[in-house]
């Protein structure tokens, strides 16, 4: 009764297996009847003939990972499939008449996807190998391999998905891998000359899978072995490692590529509440970010662009102070979403031409420069780059935009009335008024 048993299940991992052509000398009937003949069909086949293909397989692929379909996901109808949907139904209420409704595929969906993310099944390509095959990775931890073999372990030992390329005659291999040998007993084989061959059966305390298929030369195969005792939980997982398993895969998957994050590209200075200013521009960064929200540019013309959006509650610009003596920069740096804050200090160059002496790389572009009062003296103007020493910025000439240009009444400086503060004190003042601005490539 057991091998009996054991046998119908290999033979639906065959059917599982076999190419479309293999299994059928025709096109099966989901595929072939017409939408008349389908409106004479059962009732079971009539629902189930009406949802698209994918859906189709994915209920038959889903029916396979809850343990009621052993078959292939061709999204065909027939008697495997509605027995599967009728066993699935009376596990849930009792009853069962093996008619699909849109909430049963819901669900059929949901527990296939619970049961997929449990043991991380997915597509992998094997680079080793060639073979494209789905294989639960969370199950099998383990990797190693050679040359043109691979293997994929639990962390026991005890389950193992193991592929292989070599070259020979695919007759040879079946006749060699197709008898009792020792503890081996063979409980299915089967070949199609020239094609592919299955055989599956029992080693010991273990239950096992295996097909290779031919392509000119090569031969290309996989073996899912595991435990006796875990045939409950693992059955459906060599059904599904069965139907994904693609030995001469036409092409890799094209991979979706994955969009760069947002760069941080320039300081901004927030002069009141849902409005900054830095030395970037729309031409250099035409969807910016500050504080992980879109922000958005505000007309206006002159040496500091002005951007808007949700930041600065209750923010003011600080007061001013005129280009001289010793400044203190506050700039931000690193990624997103906490870029910290640099505090460097700068110096007014000598003589005309309205620049500061300062180390300062390209994110410093719109750097706010506070005198020692923590008054706001001008601002870093676009910095394209500056020199460096092992990755460091080291101090040069850079042009600077002074406050004035903010638009300030009366455009004057204000008087000092406070004592001299560290830069560490400045930075502590107004270091809610710096931000980030982030720019997507």
């Amino acid at each position: 009764m057991q091998k009996m048993q054991m046998t119908r299940i290999f033979v639906a991992l065959l059917a599982a297996t076999l190419p479309a052509r293999a299994v059928e000398t025709k096109p099966p009937v989901a595929v072939a009847t017409p939408a008349g003949k389908a409106a004479q069909a059962t009732p079971q086949a009539r629902a189930f003939l009406v949802l698209a293909e994918a859906d189709r397989k994915a209920a038959q692929e889903a029916l396979g990972w809850l343990g009621f379909y052993n078959g292939v996901d061709d999204g065909a109808f027939g008697k495997r499939t509605v027995e599967a949907l009728s066993a699935y139904q009376r596990s849930l209420d009792g009853q069962g008449d093996g008619i699909i409704t849109a909430k049963a595929l819901a669900a059929l969906k949901a527990g296939a996807a619970k049961a997929k993310a449990a043991i991380g099944f997915r597509l992998i390509d094997d680079a080793a190998t060639g073979v494209r095959i789905g294989a639960p990775l969370k199950l099998l931890e383990k990797r190693g391999g050679g040359p043109a073999t691979a293997s994929l372990l639990s962390k026991d030992g005890t389950v193992g998905l193991y592929l292989k390329e070599t070259k020979g005659e695919l007759a040879a291999l079946y006749k060699a891998l197709s008898v009792d040998a020792g503890p081996r007993k063979v409980t299915y084989k089967y070949l199609k000359p020239g094609a592919f061959f299955v055989t599956a059966g029992e080693e010991g305390d273990d239950k096992f899978y295996r097909r290779y298929a031919a392509s000119d030369d090569k031969l290309r195969g996989f073996a899912f072995v595991y435990p006796k005792r875990r045939a409950k939980a693992l059955d459906p997982v060599a059904l599904a490692i069965a139907n994904t398993f693609d030995p001469f895969p036409a092409a890799a998957p094209t991979p979706t590529p994955t969009p760069e994050p947002p760069r941080l590209m320039a300081t901004a200075l927030v002069v009141a509440p849902g409005v900054a200013v830095t030395a970037l521009d729309a031409t250099a960064c035409k969807a910016p970010s500050i504080a992980g929200k879109p922000a958005r540019w505000l007309p206006g013309a002159g040496p500091l662009a002005r951007l808007g959006g949700d930041f600065g509650a209750g923010a003011s610009a600080p007061p001013l102070a005129p280009i001289e003596g010793e400044l203190v920069a506050l700039s931000l740096r690193g990624g997103a979403p906490r870029p910290v804050l640099a505090v460097s200090l700068a110096r007014a160059a000598p003589g005309a031409g309205g620049k500061v002496i300062g180390a300062f790389a390209p994110a410093a572009s719109g750097a706010p420069l506070f005198d020692r009062q923590g008054r706001l003296a001008g601002f870093v103007a676009r910095v394209e780059a500056s020199p460096q020493r092992a990755g460091v910025a080291l101090a040069a000439p850079h042009a600077i935009i002074p406050a004035a240009a903010l638009g300030a009444p009366g455009g004057a400086a204000s008087e000092a009335t406070a004592a001299s503060l560290t830069a560490a004190e400045i930075a502590k003042l107004r270091r809610h008024a710096i931000l980030g601005v982030f720019c997507a490539l």
